[in-house]
């Protein structure tokens, strides 16, 4: 093998998936990337399936032995490895750390239900990394599978009109958010990070991990890209109840992250290696986190979530052009609305959860 091969891994997380990831595989094998073999590149595939109860493991393995012709693509190669323990950033730390081939120049981290939409993807999100060295992470476009149904529900409407309160939208070449659906980081980047096992939501820490330098650093947007002609499409959330319970996870995540953050810059751990301290912390006390949280509240008092949560739709608005922002603002007023209840029930659940224990445990 030449030493100027180019190495691509990509990781793709799974649990209790075995309904969704054969399709996801065959949307994967539709890429350029493997419909024309580059002789200069070889790609590695690595299903982790962890702590599933179905067969998404076996489903996996038979549909790459379906998809993958030896004689065609030989430079791509494929694992699929079972973990006991469930969870998604133990998952994410075990690819990253001791899964991934050890040589990536690229890791690729995707979720099992996603479906990828433009055939040039996953080049184009190489690419940049090839030709832009101020980015660190490329990203994609997320699009929710109901924008592209012609005949949409009350629902479908209004679970697209969600995501138009979610601030300003990236452009191609330009500073992006980090979704944890799909994104190709530099190996050497994202080999720095390590994931608390009992993180609620992974996509916010590992944004501020990337465009802070590990908190080293001031935040600059230009670490994570939107590259070009590169997106995929997810299952959005067309049930209040659904919709719901997940913004109010998002406010669950966005709090303890920021407690999270407080303590690594803490006088104490300022000089320490971010990776190293969290990687510490997991391997030497699992309750670390419930740790961390029952001092927060004993310091702060009962209300843990922040003032950013209950104004953000508003500021949302300021990014919109002013027709647009007038036609918003009823839709913002009742996210706000909707936002100060979930709050309060994402406050009264991180306190249970330090009650029983759950932020030292893994979520099943």
């Amino acid at each position: 093998m030449s030493i100027n091969k180019l190495n691509i891994s990509i990781g793709i997380v799974a649990y209790n998936e075995s309904g969704s990831i054969s399709k996801m595989l065959h949307s994967l094998f539709q890429q350029s990337l493997f419909n024309e073999p580059d002789s200069d590149m070889v790609v590695e595939i690595v299903v982790v399936s962890n702590g599933c109860t179905d067969d998404t493991a076996i489903v996996a393995k038979n549909t790459l032995k379906e998809l993958i012709n030896p004689s065609f693509h030989t430079n791509v190669h494929w694992r699929v490895c079972e973990i006991e323990q469930p969870g998604k950033s133990n998952a994410w730390n075990i690819y990253v750390h001791e899964l991934s081939n050890p040589t990536a120049d690229y890791l690729f981290l995707m979720d099992s239900d996603i479906q990828l939409l433009d055939p040039q993807t996953l080049r184009s999100m190489i690419h940049l990394l090839e030709t832009r060295a101020e980015a660190w992470v490329a990203v994609d476009k997320p699009i929710k599978d109901v924008t592209l149904k012609e005949n949409k529900t009350l629902m479908d409407r209004l679970s697209a009109s969600v995501s138009e309160l979610s601030g300003g939208k990236a452009v191609e070449g330009g500073a992006a958010w980090i979704c944890g659906q799909l994104y190709c980081a530099r190996a050497q980047a994202i080999r720095r990070i390590w994931l608390p096992t009992k993180l609620p939501t992974q996509d916010a820490f590992l944004y501020t991990m990337i465009v802070t330098d590990c908190l080293k650093a001031v935040k600059d947007p230009n670490r994570v890209i939107l590259a070009k002609s590169a997106s995929h499409v997810f299952e959005a959330y067309t049930s209040i109840n659904r919709l719901l319970r997940h913004e109010k996870w998002l406010i669950l995540g966005r709090t303890i992250n920021e407690l999270i953050y407080s303590e690594i810059l803490a006088d104490g751990n300022k000089q320490q290696d971010v990776g190293s301290l969290i990687k510490q912390r997991n391997e030497q006390d699992p309750l670390w986190l419930n740790k961390l949280i029952q001092a927060a509240i004993k310091e702060k008092g009962w209300w843990l979530i922040s003032r950013f949560v209950l104004i953000r739709r508003f500021q949302s608005l300021l990014h919109k052009p002013p027709q647009k922002a007038v036609v918003l603002f009823p839709l913002a007023t009742i996210a706000f609305l909707a936002d100060l209840v979930l709050s309060f029930q994402a406050n009264l659940e991180i306190h249970q959860g330090v009650e029983f224990g759950y932020w030292g445990k893994q979520a099943k």
